[in-house]
């Protein structure tokens, strides 16, 4: 029988006898997020019911926050310091104000800098693409396991009350209970990293961002839309300001219905173990200071190799000096971000004929609004919004005039009449808290 296994195929729970009952949860908590994602989406499907049959499809993006290098696209610097600030994000179940931390790293990609014994250096960076599913629902069947995994990744200081909530919160469609683990620890939050903190990045953002761009998108012209930004504005999937998303969305869009003539549509789905994966660094970007390559002082920690989880820059044992010896492309190391802006990320899809016919063109449900400046587009941040509203503010231009024909609302009020918009992704708000 097919069962949706943990990232990366991960079994930190062998031996215990907490195993199975987890392994089971975990195939229901993917399967629960595939069930209700495709009524909304014709070509996505689960592999519990249909088999896909292609091999792997890769789609692959840059580990640093594209949005963070458009904001300061000549101050290296700037960008790696807004990297590492701690944004907060409203939590509350009750309507009173509940701010828990989270990293401004939101391309699936998180890291933190431990100091160096004498605090004057950096001692080892940690990048993690572990989503915070995973983490909540293995301390729900072993919470002695996950305090020993936080003990050998993050500080052996680590005990158990420094993992649990101290009040409930808001999670996802639900409520993480007091006393139950906390996925913004400080451990995993300014003093580590174990898992992403990132609201939009979750393993339920994945594949709502992937249902919904299996549907192919048109402009006011009725010509497909085949370009990542442009497709991400125009649906209301993930945040067109990411490497991420409107690569895997156009990736997905792609791949379940080409744009060749006479092309046959695909059903796609997340391949099995569904997850977002650290991918690869370059070789001879880490070096020393005579520019000479350091293999073996970038590695995978959790995961394997095309599949990382969690890795590590650290001098390796036997290693004379440590990384305030290190540059990357020359520059010495001095930021997580230097490195993160090296790393390749993935995710892979399959596919299978299943005889779906070709699903129709659809009107654009959102657009998006630039600044009025002379700088171009694709060196801005945009506001990604609803099809009925206008640009207005401090970004008062359309971005893409073509997708709701120049002025968003009804029909009479200066464009076509909007497409009914789906449920809105729960990644189409920004936070007001993430700049």
């Amino acid at each position: 029988m097919f069962s949706y296994a943990p990232p990366a195929n991960l079994d930190d729970l062998a031996g215990r006898p907490t195993r199975a009952a987890f392994l089971n949860a975990w195939h229901a908590h993917i399967k629960g997020d595939f069930d209700r994602e495709i009524a909304n989406a014709p070509l996505f499907f689960s592999e519990v019911s249909n088999s896909a049959t292609s091999a792997d499809l890769p789609v692959a993006w840059n580990a640093f926050p594209l949005a963070l290098k458009r904001r300061h696209p000549n101050d290296t610097v700037a960008r790696w310091n807004a990297a590492d600030q701690l944004g907060t994000t409203d939590l509350s179940t009750n309507g009173t104000p509940l701010p828990m931390p989270f990293r401004r790293q939101d391309e699936y990609c998180e890291w933190f800098a431990y100091p160096s014994s004498d605090g004057q250096s950096i001692g080892r960076i940690v990048f993690t693409a572990e989503a915070p599913e995973y983490w909540i629902e293995l301390a729900r069947h072993d919470f002695d396991r996950v305090v020993e995994l936080y003990q050998r990744h993050v500080s052996s200081q680590v005990v158990p009350d420094d993992l649990r909530l101290k009040q409930d919160i808001s999670f996802g469609n639900g409520v993480l209970k007091k006393g139950t683990y906390n996925p913004y620890n400080a451990w995993n939050a300014s003093q580590g990293v174990m898992h992403l903190t990132h609201p939009a990045n979750t393993l339920g953002a994945e594949i709502n961002l992937a249902a919904r761009a299996t549907v192919p998108r048109k402009d006011v012209t009725g010509k497909r839309i085949t370009e990542a930004r442009r497709l991400a504005c125009g649906s209301n999937f993930g945040d067109p300001n990411r490497s991420s998303d409107p690569n895997i969305g156009l990736g997905v869009n792609l791949t379940a219905f080409s744009a060749a003539t006479g092309a046959t549509p695909q059903s796609i789905t997340l391949a099995n173990p569904v997850a977002l994966y650290i991918d690869r660094i370059a070789p001879g970007v880490i070096t020393d200071e005579n520019d000479n390559p350091l293999p073996g002082w970038f590695k995978i920690v959790r995961g394997t190799t095309g599949r990382g989880l969690m890795a590590v820059l650290e001098p390796p044992a036997g290693a004379t000096f440590g990384l305030d010896k290190v540059q990357v492309l020359g520059r010495k190391l001095t930021h997580g971000g230097q490195v993160a802006e090296q790393i390749q990320m993935v995710l892979y899809a399959k596919t299978a004929s299943l005889g779906h016919p070709a699903p129709p063109l659809e009107s654009c449900v959102a657009h998006c609004c630039r600044p009025d400046t002379p700088i171009p587009t694709d060196q801005v941040n945009l506001a990604h919004t609803e099809a009925s509203d206008s640009c207005s503010g401090a970004t008062p231009k359309d971005a893409f005039p073509e997708l709701t024909g120049g002025a968003a609302g009804p029909a009479g009020a200066g464009g076509p009449a909007a497409a009914p918009a789906l449920k809105p992704s729960r990644k189409l708000t920004r936070l007001a808290s993430d700049g």
